[in-house]
């Protein structure tokens, strides 16, 4: 019985470990990620803002 209770605690701490490292990957993964979107997003405002420049500028030379 004791062998048994042991053999337990060992699988679940083995699945613990297996877990946190998974965790550990998401969350990287996750934070490059972020990363990448906040790069992505200041490129489109970035463009956007140039686009509705050329905009006024075109509306202005029409007039």
């Amino acid at each position: 019985m004791l062998i048994q209770r042991l053999l337990q605690i060992l699988v679940v701490a083995i699945v613990l470990v297996a877990a946190f490292g998974l965790l550990a990957l998401v969350l990287d993964l996750v934070g490059w990620l972020l990363a990448l979107a906040v790069r992505v997003i200041i490129v489109l405002v970035v463009v956007a803002a140039g686009l509705r420049f050329v905009e006024l500028v075109r509306d202005k030379s029409r007039r």
